[in-house]
């Protein structure tokens, strides 16, 4: 063979290897795209069921709230309110009710539901009502429904559900993947009262006007006693890169009524960035005033 023939032979060779790197590369690039596709769609079918689920628990505990009715006098003369809240707020699992608020994830809120089961026969517990975990309470007595957020084991945040068992606390997980969870409340401002909401005010500024009012009214805090809806809001996000593309979002969980609840994602570490992320939002009108 003649060195020109050589020559020959080894561009084709090499064309060869070359048009078979373009190849393996497109079919690499193929493969990389795919699977981010069904990371992302993988994700969003996961989103959806949990924020569904989780709407669908909130919002059925917030129809309980205040059940069979305003609450009648505790035996200190105040009657117990029907829920409350508190913003920027974690709770503690073995605390009272609400108890002392403890350090929040990404300044989330915390949501207190008191509703009082009637007896049923033949039901677990004397009662046909159930709290945020599933669990019927012993009619006659205030049950409660509490959500907020916590860090799991594993550090991954959940909504939990905080109730009250027959002997103590007890707080289980509704759904994990939670970024936030905001809840602003509406208020009826109107005399004589027509239980529609004039306006929707965070906890903090619920208490500031409790606060602002004379000793003899404060104790009745009775702008909590003016909620006639409330409204939630969750931000769920998905598995580690899957969301494709580079651009980082920003996320208004309640435009125009909590500016506090807002997620940037140039906020959020790295690992947490560039996530699959769904939100989900309801209002709720209270049943039992």
């Amino acid at each position: 063979m003649s060195a020109r023939q050589r020559g020959l032979a080894l561009a084709e060779v090499l064309v060869a290897m070359a048009l078979s790197l373009l190849v393996a590369l497109a079919a690499a690039s193929l493969l990389h795209v795919s699977n981010g596709d069904f990371l992302h769609n993988g994700a969003n079918t996961r989103l959806d069921d949990s924020g569904r689920f989780a709407m669908a628990i909130i919002t059925q505990a917030l129809r309980q709230a205040g059940y069979p009715g305003e609450p009648g006098a505790a035996a200190a003369g105040v009657a117990p309110l029907a829920l409350e809240g508190r913003d920027n707020a974690g709770v503690a699992t073995d605390a009272d009710g609400l108890g002392v608020p403890l350090p929040a994830i990404n300044r989330s809120d915390a949501l207190a539901i008191r509703y009082a089961p009637t007896a049923i026969a033949g039901a677990e517990g004397g009662g046909a009502m159930l709290n945020c975990a599933g669990f019927p309470s012993a009619a006659g007595e205030w049950a409660w429904s509490i959500f907020y957020l916590a860090q799991a084991s594993d550090g991954v945040a959940e909504l939990r559900c905080k109730y009250k068992g027959a002997h103590a606390w007890g707080s289980d997980a509704v759904i994990r993947g939670v970024d936030a969870f905001h809840v602003v409340y509406g208020i009826d401002t109107d005399t004589p009262r027509d239980n529609i909401p004039n306006l929707y005010l965070t906890a903090s500024d619920i208490d500031a006007r409790d606060a602002a009012l004379p000793a003899a009214e404060k104790a009745m805090r009775p702008s909590w006693r003016r909620v006639v809806s409330v409204r939630v809001a969750l931000l769920l996000h998905g598995e580690r890169a899957s969301r494709p593309g580079s651009l980082l979002g920003s996320y208004r969980l309640l435009p125009g009524a909590d500016p506090a609840a807002r997620i940037d994602e140039v906020s959020l570490p790295a690992a947490m960035q560039r996530r699959a992320r769904r939100m989900f939002a309801a209002t709720v009108a209270l049943r039992n005033l």
